[in-house]
């Protein structure tokens, strides 16, 4: 009897022992393969996150550079002839300067560079433009002269096809040298780009200096060209 007991004990532990073998095997261990592929497929996920995260801060970051260098850009070289921002910076410039700008003359020429009627500084053309706006100015007021506007002297091909220019004359009072080479640096700090084309300087006569009380005003007619471009940079 106790044989038989001790038989039947060891069969029943045989067979425990395969059934929950057989849990393990075929229950068990799929779920547990499931859930070791699951955390593979989770940990890809979050690395697939955090390679999308660097890639948005990085796109961010070039679209924000991207955008203050556009901006610079447009402060150089606006969309717009924008005239009213010259004629602001001048008058700041009177301030700073203690010059006085008596009368500007603005040439708009609505067109490409392409297109501008341009005078070459390297050619005669220059000299007798200019000799020509003094012999006009000299004339008399009864005869009909057509006013000479300022032409720039910038080489068209040196210059973007595609930009649009805008050249313009002044004339200015200062009360000695150093006023007038202020006013001139104050032009050249402006954010917009500005080219000084032609610089004609009125001094002091010798006369003047030996009269007491002389005026000795210095005057200049100054002709400046800036840019602009419509089209997107």
């Amino acid at each position: 009897m106790t044989s038989s007991k001790n038989s039947a004990i060891l069969l029943l532990t045989a067979f425990v022992a395969a059934l929950l073998f057989a849990l393990y095997y075929y229950l068990l261990t799929p779920k547990l393969e499931e859930v070791e592929a699951k955390e593979k497929d989770v940990n890809a996920l979050q690395q697939e996150i955090v390679a999308i995260q660097e890639q948005i801060t990085t796109m961010d970051t070039v679209q924000q550079s991207h955008g203050a260098s556009v901006l610079a850009l447009r402060k150089k070289v606006p969309q717009t002839r924008a005239i009213e921002g010259v004629i602001r910076n001048i008058e700041e410039i009177e301030a700073v300067t203690g010059t006085r700008v008596e009368a500007v003359e603005f040439n708009h020429y609505d067109s490409l560079v392409l297109d501008s009627t341009m005078m070459d500084p390297n050619s005669q053309d220059v000299s007798e433009t200019v000799q020509q706006t003094t012999e006009n100015s000299n004339q008399s007021e009864e005869a009909e002269v057509d006013s000479v506007l300022p032409t720039t002297t910038i080489v068209k091909e040196s210059l973007p096809a595609e930009l649009k220019l805008v050249t313009f004359s002044m004339d200015v009072a200062a009360i000695d040298t150093k006023a007038m080479l202020e006013f001139l640096k104050e032009i050249e700090k402006i954010e917009r780009v500005m080219k000084i084309d032609t610089l004609d300087i009125t001094l002091t006569g010798e006369e003047d200096n030996i009269v007491e009380d002389a005026d000795s005003t210095i005057t200049a007619t100054v002709q400046v060209t800036t840019f602009y471009y419509e089209g997107e940079q």
